[in-house]
Protein backbone atom coordinates (compact mmCIF):
# COMPACT_ATOMS: atom_id res chain seq x y z
CA UNK A 1 0.00 0.00 0.00
CA UNK A 2 1.15 3.57 -0.55
CA UNK A 3 0.23 7.01 -0.36
CA UNK A 4 -2.64 8.16 2.34
CA UNK A 5 -3.39 4.62 3.16
CA UNK A 6 -0.30 3.79 4.00
CA UNK A 7 1.05 3.56 7.83
CA UNK A 8 3.21 6.63 7.65
CA UNK A 9 6.80 6.46 8.78
CA UNK A 10 8.51 8.56 11.00
CA UNK A 11 11.11 10.28 9.35
CA UNK A 12 14.97 9.47 10.89
CA UNK A 13 17.17 12.57 12.22
CA UNK A 14 19.56 12.16 9.47
CA UNK A 15 17.60 12.31 6.55
CA UNK A 16 16.10 15.86 8.26
CA UNK A 17 19.38 17.06 8.96
CA UNK A 18 20.21 17.29 5.33
CA UNK A 19 17.59 19.07 4.01
CA UNK A 20 17.60 22.89 3.48
CA UNK A 21 14.40 23.00 5.76
CA UNK A 22 16.38 22.95 8.76
CA UNK A 23 19.83 25.09 7.67
CA UNK A 24 19.03 28.26 8.58
CA UNK A 25 19.19 26.99 11.97
CA UNK A 26 21.72 27.46 14.26
CA UNK A 27 23.75 24.66 14.52
CA UNK A 28 23.84 24.18 18.20
CA UNK A 29 19.82 24.14 18.83
CA UNK A 30 19.53 22.08 14.73
CA UNK A 31 19.46 18.91 16.91
CA UNK A 32 16.65 19.70 19.32
CA UNK A 33 15.00 21.45 16.91
CA UNK A 34 14.65 18.06 14.62
CA UNK A 35 14.35 16.12 17.80
CA UNK A 36 11.07 18.50 18.58
CA UNK A 37 9.98 18.60 15.00
CA UNK A 38 10.34 14.67 14.16
CA UNK A 39 7.40 13.47 15.45
CA UNK A 40 5.70 15.59 12.83
CA UNK A 41 7.22 14.43 9.49
CA UNK A 42 6.90 11.25 8.06
CA UNK A 43 8.54 9.13 5.12
CA UNK A 44 4.81 9.43 3.04
CA UNK A 45 5.34 6.48 -0.74
CA UNK A 46 3.03 7.37 -3.54
CA UNK A 47 2.89 5.34 -6.81
CA UNK A 48 2.58 6.85 -10.33
CA UNK A 49 -1.12 8.26 -11.03
CA UNK A 50 -1.93 8.39 -6.89
CA UNK A 51 -3.11 11.62 -5.62
CA UNK A 52 -1.14 13.31 -3.24
CA UNK A 53 -3.87 16.66 -2.81
CA UNK A 54 -6.85 17.00 -4.47
CA UNK A 55 -9.02 19.65 -5.71
CA UNK A 56 -10.97 20.94 -2.75
CA UNK A 57 -9.70 19.11 -0.18
CA UNK A 58 -8.30 20.80 3.35
CA UNK A 59 -4.89 20.08 4.15
CA UNK A 60 -3.00 20.41 7.58
CA UNK A 61 0.52 19.47 5.63
CA UNK A 62 3.38 20.77 3.63
CA UNK A 63 5.17 18.53 1.49
CA UNK A 64 8.87 18.06 0.27
CA UNK A 65 9.74 15.99 -2.43
CA UNK A 66 12.72 13.63 -1.67
CA UNK A 67 12.49 11.50 -4.89
CA UNK A 68 9.92 11.65 -8.03
CA UNK A 69 8.05 14.26 -9.15
CA UNK A 70 4.61 15.41 -9.11
CA UNK A 71 1.76 16.87 -11.49
CA UNK A 72 0.30 19.95 -10.17
CA UNK A 73 -3.27 20.67 -12.22
CA UNK A 74 -4.29 24.01 -11.09
CA UNK A 75 -8.24 25.14 -10.64
CA UNK A 76 -10.23 26.86 -13.44
CA UNK A 77 -11.33 29.92 -11.06
CA UNK A 78 -15.00 29.82 -10.38
CA UNK A 79 -17.78 31.10 -12.54
CA UNK A 80 -20.47 33.78 -11.42
CA UNK A 81 -22.89 30.30 -10.88
CA UNK A 82 -20.50 29.35 -8.40
CA UNK A 83 -20.31 32.11 -5.81
CA UNK A 84 -21.16 31.38 -2.26
CA UNK A 85 -24.83 30.90 -1.50
CA UNK A 86 -27.21 29.97 1.72
CA UNK A 87 -29.21 26.84 1.95
CA UNK A 88 -31.81 26.11 -0.72
CA UNK A 89 -29.51 28.05 -3.22
CA UNK A 90 -30.00 31.63 -3.03
CA UNK A 91 -27.22 33.59 -3.91
CA UNK A 92 -25.31 36.14 -1.94
CA UNK A 93 -24.61 39.38 -2.71
CA UNK A 94 -21.49 40.16 -3.77
CA UNK A 95 -19.22 41.30 -1.19
CA UNK A 96 -21.43 39.54 1.62
CA UNK A 97 -21.73 36.26 2.85
CA UNK A 98 -24.37 34.22 5.31
CA UNK A 99 -23.77 35.03 8.89
CA UNK A 100 -21.92 38.74 8.34
CA UNK A 101 -22.40 41.09 11.18
CA UNK A 102 -23.84 44.29 10.05
CA UNK A 103 -23.54 46.14 13.25
CA UNK A 104 -19.62 45.42 13.30
CA UNK A 105 -19.13 46.02 10.06
CA UNK A 106 -17.61 49.45 11.15
CA UNK A 107 -15.58 48.43 13.62
CA UNK A 108 -13.78 45.85 11.70
CA UNK A 109 -13.03 45.32 8.09
CA UNK A 110 -14.40 42.45 6.64
CA UNK A 111 -13.43 39.99 3.55
CA UNK A 112 -16.10 38.07 1.91
CA UNK A 113 -15.64 34.50 4.07
CA UNK A 114 -14.22 31.61 2.55
CA UNK A 115 -17.22 29.83 1.21
CA UNK A 116 -15.99 28.77 -2.37
CA UNK A 117 -13.03 30.80 -2.22
CA UNK A 118 -10.09 29.78 -4.47
CA UNK A 119 -6.69 30.75 -3.50
CA UNK A 120 -3.86 29.44 -5.77
CA UNK A 121 -1.27 29.76 -2.48
CA UNK A 122 1.56 27.11 -3.16
CA UNK A 123 2.28 26.95 -6.49
CA UNK A 124 3.59 28.01 -9.32
CA UNK A 125 2.57 32.14 -10.10
CA UNK A 126 3.37 31.92 -13.58
CA UNK A 127 0.69 28.13 -13.95
CA UNK A 128 -2.37 29.35 -15.23
CA UNK A 129 -5.72 27.70 -14.14
CA UNK A 130 -6.69 25.04 -15.92
CA UNK A 131 -2.75 24.14 -16.90
CA UNK A 132 -0.07 21.69 -15.42
CA UNK A 133 3.06 22.32 -14.11
CA UNK A 134 6.01 19.36 -12.74
CA UNK A 135 7.72 20.02 -9.55
CA UNK A 136 10.64 17.81 -8.39
CA UNK A 137 12.87 16.81 -5.82
CA UNK A 138 13.75 19.19 -3.49
CA UNK A 139 10.58 21.64 -4.01
CA UNK A 140 7.97 22.43 -1.03
CA UNK A 141 4.51 22.67 -1.38
CA UNK A 142 1.25 23.27 0.24
CA UNK A 143 2.99 25.15 2.93
CA UNK A 144 0.77 28.25 2.57
CA UNK A 145 -3.04 26.53 2.31
CA UNK A 146 -1.39 24.44 5.44
CA UNK A 147 -1.01 27.88 7.34
CA UNK A 148 -3.69 30.00 6.21
CA UNK A 149 -6.23 26.82 6.33
CA UNK A 150 -7.85 27.83 2.82
CA UNK A 151 -8.95 24.51 0.53
CA UNK A 152 -6.61 23.10 -1.57
CA UNK A 153 -7.21 24.61 -5.30
CA UNK A 154 -5.36 21.93 -7.72
CA UNK A 155 -4.81 18.23 -7.61
CA UNK A 156 -1.27 17.10 -6.78
CA UNK A 157 -0.57 13.46 -8.36
CA UNK A 158 2.90 11.69 -8.53
CA UNK A 159 3.77 12.02 -11.40
CA UNK A 160 6.77 8.55 -10.80
CA UNK A 161 7.34 7.00 -7.98
CA UNK A 162 7.27 9.44 -5.40
CA UNK A 163 8.16 10.01 -1.76
CA UNK A 164 8.03 12.41 -0.18
CA UNK A 165 8.24 13.96 3.56
CA UNK A 166 4.73 15.45 4.79
CA UNK A 167 5.21 18.00 7.61
CA UNK A 168 2.14 18.50 9.86
CA UNK A 169 0.94 22.05 10.84
CA UNK A 170 2.61 21.97 14.53
CA UNK A 171 5.77 21.07 12.97
CA UNK A 172 5.42 24.38 10.59
CA UNK A 173 4.58 26.49 13.00
CA UNK A 174 8.04 24.91 15.09
CA UNK A 175 10.21 25.62 11.77
CA UNK A 176 9.07 28.82 11.23
CA UNK A 177 9.63 29.76 14.57
CA UNK A 178 13.14 27.91 14.91
CA UNK A 179 14.72 28.90 11.26
CA UNK A 180 14.73 32.50 9.90
CA UNK A 181 15.83 31.03 6.84
CA UNK A 182 12.53 29.39 6.49
CA UNK A 183 10.14 31.81 7.73
CA UNK A 184 12.15 33.93 5.07
CA UNK A 185 11.04 31.18 2.29
CA UNK A 186 7.40 30.69 3.08
CA UNK A 187 6.71 34.58 3.61
CA UNK A 188 8.85 35.24 -0.05
CA UNK A 189 6.19 32.38 -1.09
CA UNK A 190 3.35 34.16 0.07
CA UNK A 191 3.92 37.25 -1.64
CA UNK A 192 4.67 35.77 -4.54
CA UNK A 193 1.98 33.62 -4.95
CA UNK A 194 -1.06 34.42 -2.74
CA UNK A 195 -0.32 38.27 -1.27
CA UNK A 196 -2.09 39.77 -4.37
CA UNK A 197 -5.28 37.81 -4.69
CA UNK A 198 -5.63 37.68 -0.42
CA UNK A 199 -5.50 41.72 -0.77
CA UNK A 200 -8.36 41.67 -3.60
CA UNK A 201 -10.38 39.30 -1.92
CA UNK A 202 -10.68 42.63 0.54
CA UNK A 203 -13.52 44.83 -0.57
CA UNK A 204 -11.94 47.90 0.74
CA UNK A 205 -8.84 47.19 -1.99
CA UNK A 206 -10.58 45.49 -5.03
CA UNK A 207 -11.17 48.16 -6.98
CA UNK A 208 -7.57 49.53 -6.40
CA UNK A 209 -5.00 49.19 -9.36
CA UNK A 210 -1.80 46.67 -10.12
CA UNK A 211 0.55 49.17 -8.51
CA UNK A 212 -1.05 50.04 -5.50
CA UNK A 213 -1.13 46.05 -4.88
CA UNK A 214 2.33 45.53 -5.78
CA UNK A 215 3.18 48.27 -3.05
CA UNK A 216 1.21 46.60 0.09
CA UNK A 217 3.50 43.60 -1.20
CA UNK A 218 6.58 45.18 -0.79
CA UNK A 219 5.74 47.54 2.30
CA UNK A 220 3.90 44.55 4.22
CA UNK A 221 5.54 42.55 7.11
CA UNK A 222 4.29 39.20 7.85
CA UNK A 223 3.62 38.18 11.74
CA UNK A 224 2.33 36.04 13.87
CA UNK A 225 0.70 35.25 16.93
CA UNK A 226 0.28 32.42 19.48
CA UNK A 227 -2.77 32.23 21.29
CA UNK A 228 -3.99 34.46 24.19
CA UNK A 229 -1.56 37.13 23.11
CA UNK A 230 -2.58 40.27 22.49
CA UNK A 231 -1.85 41.89 19.04
CA UNK A 232 -2.58 45.36 19.65
CA UNK A 233 -4.24 47.15 23.17
CA UNK A 234 -6.88 49.41 23.19
CA UNK A 235 -5.37 52.75 23.46
CA UNK A 236 -2.27 52.17 22.82
CA UNK A 237 -0.73 54.22 19.15
CA UNK A 238 -2.24 53.47 15.96
CA UNK A 239 0.89 51.63 14.38
CA UNK A 240 -0.47 49.41 11.53
CA UNK A 241 -2.88 48.41 9.34
CA UNK A 242 -3.60 44.34 9.91
CA UNK A 243 -5.32 41.73 7.42
CA UNK A 244 -5.79 38.23 9.16
CA UNK A 245 -4.32 35.45 6.81
CA UNK A 246 -5.10 32.62 9.24
CA UNK A 247 -6.85 31.80 12.49
CA UNK A 248 -9.12 33.80 14.82
CA UNK A 249 -8.76 37.01 16.61
CA UNK A 250 -11.27 38.36 19.41
CA UNK A 251 -11.95 42.37 19.42
CA UNK A 252 -12.86 44.10 22.63
CA UNK A 253 -13.40 47.10 23.66
CA UNK A 254 -13.13 48.37 27.60
CA UNK A 255 -16.18 49.13 29.35
CA UNK A 256 -15.72 50.64 33.13
CA UNK A 257 -13.51 47.94 34.55
CA UNK A 258 -14.40 45.00 32.60
CA UNK A 259 -13.05 44.09 28.55
CA UNK A 260 -16.14 43.14 26.38
CA UNK A 261 -15.81 41.56 23.98
CA UNK A 262 -17.63 42.65 20.34
CA UNK A 263 -16.66 40.55 17.13
CA UNK A 264 -14.09 38.57 16.13
CA UNK A 265 -11.50 38.95 13.04
CA UNK A 266 -11.00 35.82 10.96
CA UNK A 267 -9.00 35.48 7.93
CA UNK A 268 -9.71 37.83 5.29
CA UNK A 269 -10.88 40.36 7.93
CA UNK A 270 -9.09 43.31 8.78
CA UNK A 271 -8.55 46.32 11.05
CA UNK A 272 -7.08 49.45 11.97
CA UNK A 273 -7.45 51.35 8.78
CA UNK A 274 -9.33 53.99 9.97
CA UNK A 275 -7.32 54.70 13.57
CA UNK A 276 -4.07 55.33 11.62
CA UNK A 277 -5.81 57.99 8.83
CA UNK A 278 -7.11 59.64 11.75
CA UNK A 279 -4.36 59.59 14.25
CA UNK A 280 -6.42 58.40 16.98
CA UNK A 281 -5.55 55.49 19.12
CA UNK A 282 -6.83 51.59 18.85
CA UNK A 283 -10.17 51.94 20.21
CA UNK A 284 -10.51 48.40 20.75
CA UNK A 285 -8.06 45.64 22.06
CA UNK A 286 -6.92 43.03 19.38
CA UNK A 287 -6.06 39.69 21.09
CA UNK A 288 -5.55 35.99 19.03
CA UNK A 289 -7.82 33.18 20.19
CA UNK A 290 -5.43 30.95 18.44
CA UNK A 291 -2.37 30.80 16.09
CA UNK A 292 -3.14 33.72 14.14
CA UNK A 293 -0.92 34.73 10.98
CA UNK A 294 -1.30 38.48 10.01
CA UNK A 295 -0.03 40.79 7.46
CA UNK A 296 0.96 44.25 8.94
CA UNK A 297 1.28 47.00 7.26
CA UNK A 298 2.93 50.32 9.20
CA UNK A 299 1.32 53.35 10.19
CA UNK A 300 3.44 55.74 6.92
CA UNK A 301 3.44 52.95 4.51
CA UNK A 302 -0.30 52.66 4.63
CA UNK A 303 -1.30 56.31 4.75
CA UNK A 304 1.47 57.06 1.78
CA UNK A 305 -0.64 54.01 -0.05
CA UNK A 306 -4.14 55.39 0.77
CA UNK A 307 -3.56 58.68 -0.74
CA UNK A 308 -3.18 57.19 -3.96
CA UNK A 309 -6.51 56.77 -4.33
CA UNK A 310 -8.62 58.84 -2.94
CA UNK A 311 -12.13 56.60 -2.65
CA UNK A 312 -10.51 54.69 0.18
CA UNK A 313 -10.68 58.00 2.08
CA UNK A 314 -13.90 57.96 1.70
CA UNK A 315 -14.71 54.62 2.43
CA UNK A 316 -12.48 54.61 5.25
CA UNK A 317 -14.71 58.04 6.68
CA UNK A 318 -17.85 56.10 6.15
CA UNK A 319 -16.22 53.16 8.05
CA UNK A 320 -15.55 55.60 11.46
CA UNK A 321 -18.76 56.90 11.71
CA UNK A 322 -20.42 53.16 11.84
CA UNK A 323 -17.49 51.90 13.93
CA UNK A 324 -18.39 54.74 17.12
CA UNK A 325 -22.04 53.88 16.36
CA UNK A 326 -21.10 49.85 17.11
CA UNK A 327 -18.66 50.95 20.17
CA UNK A 328 -21.08 53.06 22.01
CA UNK A 329 -24.06 50.05 21.35
CA UNK A 330 -21.66 47.28 22.49
CA UNK A 331 -21.46 49.38 26.30
CA UNK A 332 -25.21 49.31 25.91
CA UNK A 333 -25.73 46.05 25.12
CA UNK A 334 -23.46 43.84 27.30
CA UNK A 335 -25.65 40.49 26.50
CA UNK A 336 -23.89 40.51 23.43
CA UNK A 337 -20.44 40.36 24.89
CA UNK A 338 -21.34 37.69 27.28
CA UNK A 339 -23.01 35.27 24.21
CA UNK A 340 -20.37 36.15 22.17
CA UNK A 341 -17.84 35.05 24.49
CA UNK A 342 -19.42 32.11 24.95
CA UNK A 343 -19.50 31.51 21.01
CA UNK A 344 -15.61 31.84 21.36
CA UNK A 345 -14.94 29.67 24.90
CA UNK A 346 -17.27 27.04 22.69
CA UNK A 347 -16.13 27.09 18.85
CA UNK A 348 -19.57 27.71 17.96
CA UNK A 349 -17.68 30.95 16.53
CA UNK A 350 -16.72 28.23 13.98
CA UNK A 351 -19.67 27.30 12.90
CA UNK A 352 -21.87 28.98 9.91
CA UNK A 353 -24.80 26.99 11.02
CA UNK A 354 -25.71 25.83 14.38
CA UNK A 355 -28.50 24.13 15.55
CA UNK A 356 -29.91 25.26 19.17
CA UNK A 357 -32.69 23.92 20.98
CA UNK A 358 -34.85 25.99 23.32
CA UNK A 359 -35.04 23.83 26.44
CA UNK A 360 -37.85 26.06 28.16
CA UNK A 361 -40.40 25.32 24.73
CA UNK A 362 -39.56 22.07 23.90
CA UNK A 363 -41.84 19.24 25.03
CA UNK A 364 -39.08 16.52 24.61
CA UNK A 365 -41.51 15.14 21.53
CA UNK A 366 -38.88 14.08 19.35
CA UNK A 367 -40.57 15.24 16.35
CA UNK A 368 -36.90 17.09 15.51
CA UNK A 369 -35.04 13.60 15.17
CA UNK A 370 -38.07 11.59 13.67
CA UNK A 371 -38.19 14.05 10.92
CA UNK A 372 -34.10 14.17 10.57
CA UNK A 373 -34.69 10.37 9.94
CA UNK A 374 -37.04 11.07 7.61
CA UNK A 375 -35.19 12.72 5.72
CA UNK A 376 -32.36 10.50 5.68
CA UNK A 377 -33.56 7.27 4.77
CA UNK A 378 -34.64 6.39 8.68
CA UNK A 379 -31.16 7.47 9.99
CA UNK A 380 -31.35 10.66 12.18
CA UNK A 381 -27.99 12.79 11.54
CA UNK A 382 -27.84 14.08 14.64
CA UNK A 383 -28.49 13.58 18.32
CA UNK A 384 -30.60 15.38 20.91
CA UNK A 385 -27.78 15.57 23.41
CA UNK A 386 -25.56 17.90 23.97
CA UNK A 387 -23.86 21.47 25.73
CA UNK A 388 -25.94 23.61 27.63
CA UNK A 389 -26.13 27.83 27.65
CA UNK A 390 -28.67 29.02 30.06
CA UNK A 391 -31.91 27.10 28.60
CA UNK A 392 -30.23 26.36 25.36
CA UNK A 393 -29.51 23.08 24.10
CA UNK A 394 -26.37 23.02 21.33
CA UNK A 395 -27.07 19.37 20.44
CA UNK A 396 -24.61 17.31 18.56
CA UNK A 397 -24.75 18.29 15.11
CA UNK A 398 -22.45 19.54 12.45
CA UNK A 399 -22.02 23.44 12.30
CA UNK A 400 -20.92 23.56 8.63
CA UNK A 401 -17.54 24.96 10.08
CA UNK A 402 -16.10 27.90 8.08
CA UNK A 403 -12.52 25.93 8.24
CA UNK A 404 -13.64 22.52 7.98
CA UNK A 405 -10.97 20.54 9.43
CA UNK A 406 -12.85 17.37 9.26
CA UNK A 407 -11.86 17.44 5.76
CA UNK A 408 -8.69 17.11 6.48
CA UNK A 409 -6.91 13.41 5.99
CA UNK A 410 -10.03 11.86 3.85
CA UNK A 411 -8.33 9.11 2.10
CA UNK A 412 -10.89 9.12 -0.83
CA UNK A 413 -12.33 12.41 -0.74
CA UNK A 414 -15.79 11.24 0.33
CA UNK A 415 -15.77 14.39 2.57
CA UNK A 416 -16.17 17.32 0.82
CA UNK A 417 -17.10 21.08 0.33
CA UNK A 418 -18.36 21.89 -3.14
CA UNK A 419 -17.39 25.40 -4.37
CA UNK A 420 -19.82 27.84 -4.03
CA UNK A 421 -21.61 26.16 -0.32
CA UNK A 422 -21.64 25.66 2.85
CA UNK A 423 -22.90 22.58 3.07
CA UNK A 424 -19.86 19.88 4.06
CA UNK A 425 -21.05 16.32 3.38
CA UNK A 426 -20.25 12.97 3.41
CA UNK A 427 -20.50 10.04 -0.55
CA UNK A 428 -21.63 7.26 1.51
CA UNK A 429 -20.36 5.17 -1.28
CA UNK A 430 -16.86 6.14 -1.16
CA UNK A 431 -16.87 6.21 2.87
CA UNK A 432 -14.47 3.59 3.66
CA UNK A 433 -15.02 3.95 7.29
CA UNK A 434 -11.34 5.16 8.47
CA UNK A 435 -13.47 7.51 11.06
CA UNK A 436 -10.49 10.38 10.22
CA UNK A 437 -13.12 12.76 9.75
CA UNK A 438 -15.05 11.84 13.01
CA UNK A 439 -11.51 11.84 14.96
CA UNK A 440 -10.37 15.28 13.33
CA UNK A 441 -14.18 17.16 14.55
CA UNK A 442 -13.68 18.56 17.49
CA UNK A 443 -16.77 19.03 18.41
CA UNK A 444 -17.68 15.24 18.41
CA UNK A 445 -20.29 15.95 15.36
CA UNK A 446 -19.45 12.89 13.37
CA UNK A 447 -20.89 9.72 13.91
CA UNK A 448 -19.39 6.66 12.77
CA UNK A 449 -22.48 3.62 12.06
CA UNK A 450 -22.84 0.13 11.38
CA UNK A 451 -23.96 -1.19 8.00
CA UNK A 452 -24.61 -4.57 8.82
CA UNK A 453 -21.84 -5.87 6.80
CA UNK A 454 -18.52 -7.47 7.84
CA UNK A 455 -15.56 -6.67 7.24
CA UNK A 456 -12.93 -10.34 6.47
CA UNK A 457 -11.62 -9.23 10.22
CA UNK A 458 -14.97 -9.84 11.23
CA UNK A 459 -15.66 -6.32 12.11
CA UNK A 460 -18.73 -4.55 11.37
CA UNK A 461 -18.74 -1.85 8.24
CA UNK A 462 -18.95 1.60 9.81
CA UNK A 463 -19.46 4.89 7.55
CA UNK A 464 -19.50 8.37 8.48
CA UNK A 465 -22.24 9.80 9.18
CA UNK A 466 -23.59 14.06 9.61
CA UNK A 467 -26.05 16.57 9.61
CA UNK A 468 -26.07 18.18 5.44
CA UNK A 469 -28.93 20.56 6.32
CA UNK A 470 -30.91 18.71 4.45
CA UNK A 471 -29.12 19.80 1.59
CA UNK A 472 -31.74 18.24 -0.87
CA UNK A 473 -35.12 18.85 0.79
CA UNK A 474 -36.57 22.41 -0.73
CA UNK A 475 -37.99 23.14 2.75
CA UNK A 476 -34.88 23.11 4.08
CA UNK A 477 -33.77 21.65 7.10
CA UNK A 478 -36.35 19.09 9.00
CA UNK A 479 -35.35 19.64 12.51
CA UNK A 480 -36.02 22.72 11.93
CA UNK A 481 -39.45 22.69 10.17
CA UNK A 482 -41.15 19.79 12.50
CA UNK A 483 -40.60 20.76 15.75
CA UNK A 484 -44.48 21.78 16.56
CA UNK A 485 -43.17 24.25 19.05
CA UNK A 486 -40.72 26.33 17.33
CA UNK A 487 -38.27 25.66 19.81
CA UNK A 488 -35.35 24.22 16.98
CA UNK A 489 -33.48 27.28 15.39
CA UNK A 490 -30.19 27.43 13.52
CA UNK A 491 -27.92 30.27 13.53
CA UNK A 492 -24.66 32.01 12.80
CA UNK A 493 -22.82 32.65 16.04
CA UNK A 494 -21.05 35.73 12.84
CA UNK A 495 -24.63 37.86 13.30
CA UNK A 496 -24.44 39.01 16.90
CA UNK A 497 -27.74 40.71 15.97
CA UNK A 498 -29.45 37.71 15.43
CA UNK A 499 -27.73 35.84 18.17
CA UNK A 500 -28.53 38.72 20.67
CA UNK A 501 -32.17 38.32 19.50
CA UNK A 502 -32.63 34.68 19.71
CA UNK A 503 -30.68 34.00 23.08
CA UNK A 504 -31.79 36.48 25.30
Amino acid sequence: MSGRFQVMVPAPPEQLRGLPLFAGIPEKARDKVIEKVRKYVHVVRFQPGEVVLREGDYSDSAYCIVEGAVEVVLAAAPSEAEKPRVRGGAHVPPGERPGARPAAEGMVGRGRGTAGTVILSAFPADVAPGQRTILEAGEIFGEIGALSRYPVSATVRAESPLTVLQIRLPGLRMLLAASKEFRKFVDHRYRERTMARHLRSVPLFEDVDDEFIEKVKEKAELVSFEPGQVIVEEGAPADSFYLVRGGYVKVAVRVGASDLAVTYLRKGDYAGEAALLLDEAWPFTLQALEHVEIVRVGKEDFKALSALHPHLQETLWAEMVARLKVRGAAGRRPGSSEYLQMAMETGLIHGESVLLIDLSTCTRCDECVRGCADAHGGEPRFIREGQKYRHWLVPTACYQCTDPVCMVDCPTGAITRSVGTLEVTINEPTCIGCSNCAQRCPWGNIIMVERGEKRPDGKPVEVATKCDLCLTRPEGPACVQMCPHGSAVRISFKDLEQVTATLR
